[in-house]
């Protein structure tokens, strides 16, 4: 029975987090007949156990079919709830246009008041009810989806609310000044209001399908989209703040008293006690990423832990004082004033009621306290995943202990690993879950092979973090290509720091609200700003240690080499047979090919890379461990997140360690945002700069690399810098071409074609063609096409952009003279590799990464 169960839960876990890597999900007529053998193997399973004890060949036969049951089940449940979550989305005639919506905020609210004023930028996480007066439950396709609606599973949408209408932030440079560009899409105007978690409003939106850019590094919206089951994004143009009907909670009244108490690390208290990051500054993100304490102030199972931990601690005197008492009143029933207290009593006593303190145990009851109490800390965290899911977890554990289930310990973490895997099926797709799981399993396994329990305490926990630190980190290196070399003294100093304030702070900020008037209100509002002051101490180490020169650095490396990495890990703790180290060795290749991949590339190969960076332009060059770079994405409220989030990691992965060149082909802010951030940048810190009206001129050539890089245009002398006057660049070399013209226009491309023509040369023709001004209708004539000749063309633009990039006919132009064409709102990035003789083009979407929750979208218009 135990070996049965052992290795269904085992098999069902396989198949749900197998969907990570699914290139589509399993067609309908593959889950029908997954659907008939889970039957059969469900039959054949059942047939045996109704026919006595198993034996010979039908042991093997019976563990066989539980294998595929398992498997099956957790495949199409994932499969299922897939096919659900794409089945339910916001109808085409929906799609960018002005609607009301009827929502109630779930989660990412104001928690205080003082966020009105100071933030001007909000995202919220709201169930929407109704879409211009029809129920989001109207939406699915096709209709028979409706029959398989999970009671309570709401229409999820992504809001954005902006306060004022995004001011331009002005970067000026020896190059050019940057200026607000036509391509910059920013949300409208809304009135000054804040919502807060279960607030139910109506407001006008524009609203759009859940996606995001696909590059090969950084964060991925979409895929963070569809593990939260959510099914659009948007922004709140006009909130009608008079319909709006608040009903704030404790936690916001909380938040509110914690941001009186004037704290100097308010941001932080905010975060360890409430759950609430958005004071963080992203000095604090750097902080926390470069000592590798994230965790630490992001709630999660751990917090719970340590809640859990002191209220078992806590209620073992106050639950014996009370059985002690009960016990008492029972012995008093002989009094008449207490007949029927005794009554009550001797019926608990006699009767063997399934409440009785004395039958049914101290520590039954203490686990109840327990459970609620940890309740009561999720809802005061803001019911965030990773803490639901060790409650979940939690009460699992507990409910096993009060009714006495025998389970091995291996079982009871497959159960909680399949409960899990069962109530947040998309959870696979999250960081957290391999990272919180992932530390579970961790601490569980080096409690039983290292023996931890058995040495002191604080001998224990050092080694106990040594160990987690050292087998997380291939974990963590898969997710966020960082590793945080001061990660271990970091959290040795901050772990004890905050197993100690968190209980202590979280009940000084509970009486001090609630006893606000009182001695011993007063009392814990002192021990808070004294906490307040020793948590300086901290975040000064902190600090120093996130300074330090090699405090963290970036790594790439490939997913299966890491977790054969982290397989050879486990298996060097476990106890020594005949083979081990041969598996250790051969478990260890896998990363050490991926490790070849830091010695110095093939100088043989140039390569093009034309990264997704929405409505804007971000392209790079490389070659070797060398690299131009031809624009660098757009900025928003001072963020420049395609270059900082994608372009020079993506350049850190290939292993560059120069750019040579920066090429911005005119100042829009969706061509040259990045800037200031290329600038700043260690690895470009000796590059040469180009813009329309600095460096780059026609009749302007040099070579690079064995590339002979050209620019056409604009003309010697220009002055301007816009459009029209965009840097034309050419890179040739005998393996093959590129042209990338910026945002020029017909009467550029006109000019330039006279040009040519005049010097009788075809300087023009490219192999592979970035279009003109994102494929705009005032571009890309079918001259200029013909003289350019190219067999690919790739259009840098967003999706569901305002200008509705690519216009129709471009394409039908393209698509006349037999172009491959390439869209970046659909296929993600694209890289052309150049070889001797030929060249490859690969997408994101389609080859490089295509996977059934990066779905392309292709333009609606087209």
């Amino acid at each position: 029975m135990v070996n049965s169960i052992t290795i269904w839960l085992s098999c069902f876990c396989a198949g749900a987090i197998s969907a990570v890597f699914w290139r589509e999900l399993p067609s309908t007529q593959s889950m029908a007949v997954m659907l008939a053998l889970l039957v059969v193997t469900s039959s054949i399973i059942l047939f045996y156990q109704n026919h006595g004890s198993i034996t010979g060949q039908a042991v093997m036969e019976v563990l066989l079919c539980l294998a595929i049951n398992g498997l099956f089940v957790g495949v199409l449940w994932v499969a299922s709830l897939g096919h659900f979550y794409y089945a339910w989305q916001l109808p085409q005639h929906k799609i960018q246009q002005d609607v009301t919506i009827v929502g109630h905020v779930i989660s990412g609210g104001c928690l205080s008041d003082d966020l009105l004023n100071a933030q001007d930028y909000h995202q919220y996480i709201v169930a929407i009810q109704s879409v211009d007066g029809q129920s989001t439950r109207e939406f699915f396709n096709p209709p028979f989806f409706k029959a398989l609606l999970i009671a309570g599973l709401k229409f999820k949408v992504r809001l954005s609310h902006s306060q004022y209408r995004a001011e331009n932030h002005g970067v000026t440079s020896h190059l050019f000044t940057f200026k607000r560009s036509d391509d910059e899409s920013l949300p409208k105007k809304a009135k000054a209001s804040c919502l807060h978690d279960g607030d139910v409003f109506t407001a006008v939106a524009k609203l759009k399908p859940a996606y995001g850019v696909a590059n090969p590094v950084g964060f991925s919206r979409q895929q963070y989209l569809v593990s939260h089951f959510i099914y659009a994004t948007g922004y709140i143009k006009v909130l009608h703040t008079e319909t709006t009907f608040h009903e704030h909670s404790h936690r916001n009244e909380l938040a509110d008293w914690l941001s009186s108490l004037n704290l100097t690390h308010h941001s932080w208290w905010s975060a360890l006690l409430l759950g609430n990051k958005t004071h963080f500054t992203q000095d604090d993100w750097i902080l926390l990423q470069r000592t590798g304490t994230g965790h630490l102030f992001s709630i999660s199972g751990m917090h719970l832990s340590i809640v859990a931990g002191v209220c078992f601690f806590v209620f073992i005197p106050f639950i014996f004082i009370l059985v002690q008492v009960f016990e008492l009143l029972r012995r008093l029933r002989r009094f008449a004033s207490l007949q029927l207290v005794g009554f009550y009593a001797y019926k608990i006593q006699h009767k063997g009621c399934l409440f009785s303190l004395k039958n049914t145990g101290l520590r039954v009851w203490i686990l109840v306290c327990v459970i609620a109490v940890c309740y009561l800390y999720a809802l005061l965290s803001g019911m965030a995943l990773p803490v639901v899911r060790a409650l979940l977890l939690l009460t699992l554990g507990c409910l096993l202990t009060i009714f006495k289930v025998a389970w091995r310990s291996v079982n009871i973490g497959l159960a909680m690993l399949a409960l899990c895997l069962l109530l947040f099926p998309f959870s696979v797709l999250n960081a957290s879950f391999y990272l919180s799981i992932g530390a579970v399993i961790c601490i569980w396994f080096f409690i039983n092979t290292l023996s931890i329990h058995r040495e002191p305490w604080y001998f224990a926990i050092i080694k106990l973090q040594i160990a987690l630190t050292v087998i997380m980190m291939p974990l963590t290196t898969i997710w966020f290509g960082n590793v945080s070399v001061v990660s271990l003294v970091a959290n040795l100093l901050a772990l004890p720091v905050i197993t100690l304030l968190l209980p202590i702070c979280l009940i000084s900020l509970l009486i001090s609200y609630y006893l606000s008037t009182s001695f011993v209100g007063n009392f814990a509002v002192e021990v808070l700003k004294w906490s307040d002051y020793l948590f300086g101490y901290l975040l000064s180490l902190l600090a120093f240690l996130s300074d330090l020169d090699l405090s963290a650095f970036t790594l790439f490396i490939d997913t299966s080499g890491a977790l054969c990495f982290l397989g050879a890990i486990i298996l060097f703790c476990l106890p020594y047979w005949r083979f081990k180290r041969l598996c250790i060795v051969l478990l260890s290749l896998p990363l050490g090919t991926s490790l070849i991949q830091w010695l110095p590339p093939n100088d043989e190969i140039w390569a093009l890379h034309v990264l997704d960076a929405g409505q804007a332009s971000a392209i790079t060059v490389t070659k070797g461990d060398r690299a131009i770079i031809i624009d660098s994405g757009a900025q928003f409220r001072g963020n420049a997140m395609t270059a900082t989030q994608y372009l020079f990691p993506l350049l850190e992965n290939l292993k560059v360690k120069h750019v040579d060149h920066v090429i911005h082909t005119h100042s829009d802010n969706d061509h040259a945002g990045g800037l200031s951030t290329v600038m700043a940048h260690p690895i470009a810190g000796n590059a040469t700069f180009y813009s329309p009206t600095f460096g780059c001129e026609r009749d302007t050539m040099f070579d690079w690399q064995g590339l002979t890089i050209s620019f056409l245009w604009p003309l010697k002398g220009n002055s301007q810098d816009n459009n029209a006057m965009s840097c034309v660049v050419r890179i040739a070399a005998q393996s093959g071409s590129v042209l990338i013209p910026g945002d020029i226009e017909k009467e550029s491309e006109y000019a330039l074609i006279t040009k040519e023509l005049a010097r009788g040369t075809s300087a023009l023709n490219a192999d592979i063609l970035i279009a003109p001004h994102h494929g705009s209708k005032t571009s890309s004539t079918d001259i200029f096409i013909k003289h350019v000749a190219p067999k690919a063309v790739i259009y840098t633009q967003g999706y569901e952009n305002r200008w509705r990039f690519p216009a129709l006919n471009v394409v039908e132009r393209y698509r006349q003279h037999n172009v491959q064409q390439y869209f970046t709102s659909s296929e993600g990035y694209t890289l052309v590799t150049f070889r001797k003789g030929s060249f490859e083009v690969n997408t994101l979407r389609s080859d490089l990464k295509k996977r059934w929750y990066l779905k392309g979208k292709p333009p609606r218009h087209l």
